[in-house]
This record gives C-alpha cells, sequence and structure tokens, in this order.
C-alpha cells in the first residue's frame, strides 16, 4: 500500500517529528511504500517563523539561517500537496496534528477529500487524542488515532491490503457510514523494543538547529516518553487517561538500547549535538544515570540538552551529566509566583528551587535556559513581575516565553471556557496569533499590556532595574515607545553579548566543561 504523510507545519520549526518518523519505520518494515508532504519550507500565509519570532523578541540571537538553506519558499502549498497526491497516488493519508496546526491541517484534507473521496485519511496525535469525538465528525477525517499510534497504523494498513474489516481495530475511531465505531486502547509501547524512527523521509534541513548563537547538527532523541507529573495547562494528564494502567504512562528506555541508538544515528548523519526531547528527562532516576553516562561518553560523546524538573535535580547527578557531554538544560519556571504555579498551574515547587537549579548551571559552566508563560487565568501586572524577578535571581543563560494557551484535553481550558476567558468557537482565528499575542479575554489585564509585557520581557530580565522606567515607556506602540525600545535593545545586544555566544563543539567529547567564546 502508499501511505502518504502530511506535516502541517506553519513556522518553520525544524526538528525531525519523531512522531512521523516511528510510524513510517512500522510501515516499512511491513513493505508499504511511504512519502511525506512536509510544509516546513514552503511560506504558509503572513506567519511569523517560530526563530524570527523568537529574535524579535530579543529571546535568542540567531545565525544566518539563509547559509544553512533554512528558507520558506513562496509556493501554493494545497496546490502543491494536491500534485502530490495525483503524483503519488496514496491508498491512505496520515496526519498528526496539535492544537496549533489542527485547522491548517484539516483545511489541507479538506481539499483533497473533495476530489478524492476514496483515499483514507487518518490523523493522530495529541488533540485527537484529546477531543477524539471533536475531529472524528470532520467530513474530511475518515479515522481518529487516539494515544500511541504504531502499532494501529501497522495494523490498519494491513488489515486494509488484506481486504478485511478495519472497524475493531484497538486505538482507532473509525467513521463508516456515519456511523462512528469508537475502540479501546492497547496497551502502552514497550519502548525498549520499538523500532528506530526514519529520518529519511524528511527533508535533511531538519537536522539544522540553532543554539547559543551557533548552528548545529543536531539529532533529536527521547529517552522517556510520559511524565511524571499532571500539570494543569498540559496534556499529558489527558495522555494518560486513555490507557487501562496510568502507572505505565512514565517509561525509561535502556540506557544501552537509546546509547545504541543515538550512536547509530551519529554515525549516519554525522551528527553534531544531542537534543532529548523528553518532558522529563529521568535525572531523578540515578542507577540509570550512572549507566547512561558511562555508555554515552564512551559510544556518543557528543554535546546535549535536556529539560529537567526543579523539584528532581540533585547535585550528583548533575555533575555526572554534565561529565557525560550535557552542555545546555531548559527548566520549566512557567510563573515566578508560587500561588498562580500551585492554584493555577498544578506546579508545587519553592522558587528556591529553580535557583538552586540555575545556579548549578553557572556552577558547572553550561547554558541554561528557563521556560516561562505570561498571559496566565488570575495573573495580574505584579504577578509577571514575579516571574521577572525570579528569572533576574536564577539568571538563566536566556529566558524563553510564550503565551498561554488552553490546550485541548486540558483542565486549565475547562476553566478558561467557563469562565469565559476564551470562545472555542473562534479556536481557527486564533491558530495565526497564539505565538505573537494573547487571545484570551481577563478583566485584570488587558491584550495590550501583556503585548507589551512580552515584547519587553527580556528588557526586565536582564537591565539593571534602573532601566525600569524606559523599559515601561518602550512596552507601549507610541514613537516614542518605539525609539526607546531601539535604544535599550542596543543596550542590551551589549551586555548581553558575551553569555549569548557559546561553542559546543570545542572540547565536546572529553570531560571538560564548555566554556563561552571569548570576544
Amino acid at each position: 500500500m502508499k501511505i502518504l504523510f502530511l506535516y502541517p507545519n506553519k513556522v518553520m520549526v525544524t526538528r525531525v517529528p519523531l512522531g512521523i518518523c516511528y510510524l513510517s519505520s512500522y510501515l516499512k518494515k511491513d513493505g508499504h511504500q511511504v512519502k511525506v508532504f512536509d510544509t516546513t519550507f514552503i511560506k504558509c500565509g503572513n506567519v511569523q517563523n517560530d526563530e524570527e519570532l523568537r529574535a524579535a523578541s530579543l529571546q535568542v540571537r540567531n545565525p544566518d539561517f539563509k547559509e544553512y538553506k533554512l528558507i520558506e519558499r513562496e509556493a501554493d502549498a494545497p496546490v502543491e500537496f494536491e500534485n502530490e497526491v495525483e503524483s503519488f497516488k496514496p491508498d491512505i493519508i496520515a496526519t498528526t496534528v496539535v492544537d496549533p496546526n489542527y485547522n491548517f491541517g484539516l483545511e489541507l484534507l479538506r481539499r483533497i477529500k473533495s476530489k478524492h473521496k476514496n483515499i483514507v485519511t487518518i490523523v493522530g496525535g495529541p488533540t485527537v487524542t484529546y477531543a477524539p469525538g471533536e475531529v472524528i465528525v470532520e467530513d474530511c477525517i475518515d479515522i481518529a488515532c487516539i494515544g500511541e499510534g504504531e502499532e494501529a497504523i501497522s495494523e490498519l494498513c494491513n488489515t486494509i491490503q488484506n481486504g478485511k474489516d478495519i472497524k475493531g481495530i484497538k486505538n482507532l475511531w473509525v467513521k463508516e457510514n456515519g456511523k462512528i465505531y469508537k475502540n479501546v486502547t492497547r496497551p502502552l509501547v514497550n519502548v525498549n523494543e520499538i523500532l528506530y524512527p526514519d529520518w529519511d523521509i524528511f527533508d535533511h534541513r531538519h537536522l539544522f538547529r540553532p543554539l547559543g548563537g551557533k548552528m548545529y547538527k543536531m539529532g533529536i532523541f527521547y529517552m522517556s516518553r510520559g511524565c511524571l507529573f499532571r500539570c494543569k495547562y498540559c496534556g499529558n494528564n489527558a495522555q494518560s487517561q486513555v490507557y487501562a494502567d496510568k502507572s505505565k504512562y512514565y517509561r525509561i528506555k535502556r540506557p544501552d538500547y537509546i546509547v545504541q541508538e543515538i550512536a547509530f544515528y551519529k554515525e549516519k548523519y554525522d551528527l553534531e549535538f544531542v537534543f532529548f526531547i523528553d518532558d522529563l528527562f529521568p535525572l531523578h532516576k540515578p542507577e540509570i544515570m550512572n549507566d547512561f553516562c558511562r555508555f554515552y561518553k564512551e559510544q556518543v560523546g557528543l554535546p546535549f540538552t535536556i529539560s529537567l524538573h526543579p523539584e528532581l535535580v540533585k547535585e550528583e547527578q548533575f555533575a555526572m551529566i554534565v561529565d557525560a557531554g550535557c552542555r545546555n538544560i531548559s527548566v520549566g519556571v512557567e510563573s515566578g509566583d508560587p500561588k498562580i504555579r500551585k492554584d493555577v498551574l498544578g506546579r508545587i515547587y519553592r522558587n528556591e528551587q529553580v535557583i538552586d537549579v540555575f545556579n548549578l548551571a553557572q556552577k558547572y559552566k553550561i547554558r541554561s535556559s528557563s521556560f516561562n508563560m505570561i498571559g496566565l487565568p488570575y495573573e495580574e501586572r505584579s504577578n509577571i513581575f514575579k516571574t521577572i524577578e525570579l528569572n533576574k535571581k536564577a539568571n538563566p543563560t536566556s529566558a524563553t516565553l510564550t503565551f498561554f494557551h488552553p490546550y485541548r484535553g486540558t483542565e486549565l481550558r475547562d476553566l478558561c471556557i467557563r469562565e469565559k476567558f476564551f470562545d472555542p468557537s473562534r479556536e481557527k482565528d486564533y491558530e495565526t496569533i497564539y505565538r505573537t499575542e494573547s487571545y484570551l479575554n481577563f478583566p485584570q489585564i488587558s491584550n495590550k499590556a501583556l503585548h507589551g509585557l512580552f515584547r519587553t520581557f527580556q528588557l526586565y530580565v536582564k537591565l539593571p532595574k534602573i532601566f525600569y522606567g524606559l523599559i515601561r515607556i518602550a512596552e507601549g506602540d507610541t514613537l516614542l515607545a518605539k525609539i526607546v525600545f531601539s535604544m535599550l535593545k542596543r543596550i542590551f545586544y551589549r551586555v548581553t553579548d558575551k553569555e549569548s555566544k557559546w561553542n559546543f563543539t570545542k572540547n565536546a567529547q572529553d570531560s571538560q566543561t564548555c566554556k563561552k567564546i571569548k570576544l
């Protein structure tokens, strides 16, 4: 059979989408033909790409993307998708969606389904898992895949190829003659038996990602699936609920298995850097970290980055991963107000624990980044300044900032709808703006005020408080505000110049910590 994957990426996020890659491996193993239509490098409307947005808000200083041909070409994505379908003649079109690309994916599928009604369409991914009833009723969708899809899509394609009935396949909701057949989920995938993902179906430009002012050929991996925590804004809780044995949702690969996988891809693609995308890297498991660090140093020896939870970091394990090659950590701060964190976000840890983690990064001379959100329910300007103040005290190398988005399947989405902060009927309109401004309506703070704070957040974090009066002016949208912002940006660049540039490849294969470039 022929399966065409659709990857509806509107904002040029360059990283190999592992979900589709895993599915492709299973299908190719079964002898099916697989292709992908990827919109990453096509200009899809007037949407600022991800790295442009981060640079404009002073969150990063990037290398020249054009040097690596990381550019969006002018083209008509729907027409090109249609041409790909006409040329490849797939039996099945499959796509995976999250809230920010959901409607864009539907638009592309509708165009095809209106002309090729016999092509089977299947949609998976977080949005489908969290809201299958909303997805399956769409006229362009035949099948919704709930939860992990590797075994389900393999069974589906083999069953269709053999001319058998697909209505009882686990993990799938199947729509046939207007009736929806809802099936239970199968047991969770054994992460130590899963096939290696098929990176070859994607443009190899996906391997290039910036970090610390330089571009690296970066491999994307996960050592674990799932998460131990149940934050109110995150879909992991909803994801875990679809399985009978919820206690096994968080799974960790054996150290020898993940290291062999990374070593394979390092050799095949000449990688320079390793990016672990685990929601929760298992630093809290010392018995696993001991073996992982030893195997990684022996067989891989590349610098890597991980995400950590501030409550689960101990210096002994931290020192161990730095010795193994960790050169960057990302830590979810989210809000600097403990009450907002606990009552709104469902994250319980002390500010001192956040500061301690970043102090470790500074002690061991590695790069660090905090994750922060603004535009939260019940959050006022004073709460946002607590986030700013915590970042000033913790002093991460960079502070990533996003607007809160009430994703499907989360507890906070239900709250936002109930309190009329958010109108789900306008979700399609929000897809183009959710990264650049808040689309929620709060009584305590305006969207204009949030936009100004988003634009100046980095200035507040990195510049001395003596500048706060000028930064407040720069929050506005007047000509004076723009002039002041331009002046402050130049000062910001001078203040942060040295800490913005790192060389992760120097001494990466020995146990010495990476040092900043001296200018």
